[in-house]
């Protein structure tokens, strides 16, 4: 890697870490669950309490909302790599994932403080019949509503910044470290499967119970007082949950190694005279910024990093925008809602898939490998050397090969979801011109064809299943075969650029906004399925020496 800094040792005294009893124990492990499910809990649940907020605060335009995720995604993509920076530079592992949880929960607490002040104004309070005057109001004033706003978004950085880093933290290196060899029961592919089973089941449930409290008290503001209070009680149970996990785990307690970067020639005199100048701060946060994309871009598997990130574009997902989009078409809420929970199945059905595939796949690799039909063993080492403690070359293979499988299933899948939509988008429109007086959205009243929207939701659904099985093995790839002293930074180079993909897809929904034009979308959508799809066959082609076996298939299919 060329650049003002070169990498020229990985912490010499931190590298050689004595040989400590490998795995977790059940207790620890029940620790490291509970952490990361109150984390992401509260992760969750405020991703989803946000847009309730804004949509409650500016309840007539949808600019505010538009406005907020914008910011926050331009913020994550200028910030999160710099974190992930700080992750892989912290040695003390407890303290850097004490200060995440730290800064996540007061973030919540204090934006849950300006959240509160918004929606206290007068002319949020009054209701329909205006029979009970309003408890606790303030007076209208859309400055400084305004400034509470942006104070309120600025919060929101904190917090998504803070969850990023809590991420980074646990998922590429408390987990990477503390997993135990292959076969242990709490191997790596095992541990990556549970926590993304909790994440996804707090991604199920925890907005469901947001939208509990606040339909049972008709008030958003108690879904206010609800999210800031909840973020208060889960502080001790992470800290003391975190701690026990540390306090039980010698390695974890060992010091970190860190990168030890040597500037090169004429970088010195370089920085003297940016200090002088006054930017030396600024240059050389950017210079980190370039090094960070230049070391991303270095390693072995930015390929199926780059290519899951494309996926953060795709529209056909349960995203508020798809949502809004039913709702347009005719489709009611109690159907959306289903069809959400279904789909919601299905992606925690890939974590149970995923170690059961990984295992399947690199066992087959087996018979292939002897007879010269897959990669060979020197290659096969050269992959384990990262850290053959948590992988070996036929895990790596059945990595490769299940994340080519869920990839693929999804780019199946799309294709039906969106001819789907384009045949109810036109019988949407036909519907139209002969009745052209306007439904309310989500009235149910439209007469789609049954068999087309079971399409719809039955092949999103199973897209779902797909995608998620390639994130668990993209992400079990870039744990073992990143270096261990540049994991963190590119956990948060690899934020930087899935955020740039959602920045996309909320621009391309701005400039396409007509319920008849997401049909658009949902062939944009497509094609950026494609282009991963593509991206990762090619790579994996490159990596094995072929893509499929096609003697094989045609001993299966009988040519």
């Amino acid at each position: 890697m060329e650049s003002e800094e070169e990498l020229t040792t990985f912490g010499d005294s931190h590298d050689t870490v004595p040989d400590f009893k490998p795995g977790l124990t059940r207790a620890q492990a029940f620790n490291l669950y509970l952490s990361h499910s109150f984390s992401t809990w509260n992760a969750r649940g405020y991703e989803f309490a946000a847009i309730l907020f804004t949509a409650a605060a500016y309840p007539d335009t949808l600019v505010a909302a538009g406005l907020r995720m914008v910011i926050i995604y331009i913020a994550m993509i200028l910030l999160s790599s710099s974190v992930g920076h700080w992750v892989e530079r912290s040695p003390n592992r407890l303290r850097t994932l004490l200060s995440t949880i730290f800064c996540n929960r007061a973030s919540v607490i204090l934006g849950s403080f300006f959240w509160l002040l918004i929606l206290s104004q007068e002319n949020l309070l009054t209701s329909d019949t205006d029979t009970v005057p309003p408890r606790f109001a303030l007076p209208r004033n859309d400055t400084l509503k305004g400034v509470v706003f942006a104070i309120a978004i600025g919060f929101g950085i904190i917090e998504r910044l803070s969850a990023s880093g809590n991420m980074i933290s646990m998922e590429r290196d408390w987990v990477v470290v503390v997993a135990g060899p292959i076969g242990h029961p709490y191997d790596l592919t095992n541990l990556n499967a549970v926590m993304r089973r909790i994440d996804l089941v707090c991604k199920l449930i925890s907005p469901i119970f947001i939208s509990v409290v606040i339909s049972a008290t008709d008030s958003v503001r108690v879904g206010v007082l609800y999210t800031g209070f909840t973020s208060l009680i889960s502080i001790p149970i992470e800290l003391i949950s975190a701690k026990r996990v540390w306090s039980g785990s010698e390695v974890l307690q060992a010091p970190k190694p860190i990168p030890i970067y040597e500037p090169a020639e004429g970088a010195t005199a370089a920085r003297a005279g940016e200090r002088e100048l006054g930017i030396g701060p600024w240059s050389s946060k950017l210079r980190q910024y370039f090094n960070g994309l230049e070391m991303y871009f270095s390693t072995s598997v930015w390929i199926p990093s780059f290519s899951l990130a494309m996926l953060h574009f795709n529209m056909l997902t349960w995203r508020a925008t798809f949502i809004t989009y039913l709702l347009n078409l005719g489709y009611s809420l109690n159907v959306i809602t289903i069809a959400r929970a279904i789909g919601s199945i299905f992606e925690i059905s890939s974590t149970l898939i995923t170690p059961w595939g990984i295992v399947y796949f690199g066992k087959a690799s087996r018979q292939s490998a002897s007879s010269g039909d897959e990669v060979n063993v020197s290659l096969m080492r050269e992959e384990s050397e990262q850290d053959d403690s948590i992988t070996d070359g036929e895990t790596v293979i059945g990595l490769k090969r299940l994340g080519l499988w869920g990839i693929s299933g999804q780019f199946i899948n799309t294709i039906p979801v969106v001819l789907a939509l384009w045949v109810i988008s036109a019988q949407r429109n036909h519907e139209t011109s002969e009745d052209p007086i306007p439904r309310s959205a989500g009235s149910g009243k439209a007469s789609f064809s049954v068999g087309w929207s079971v399409i719809l939701f039955s092949f999103l659904a199973f897209s779902r299943l797909g995608v998620w099985v390639h994130d668990l093995t993209t992400q079990q790839l870039t744990q073992t075969l990143v270096h261990k002293t540049q994991r963190s930074s590119f956990a948060g180079v690899e934020n930087a650029i899935v955020n740039v993909f959602e920045v996309l897809g909320a621009a391309a929904a701005i400039a396409f906004p007509q319920v008849e034009q997401y049909r658009w979308l949902a062939l944009a959508s497509l094609v950026s399925v494609v282009l991963a799809w593509c991206m990762y066959a090619a790579w994996v082609r490159y990596e094995r020496g072929h893509l499929v076996h096609w003697e094989k298939l045609g001993e299966l299919t009988g040519f």
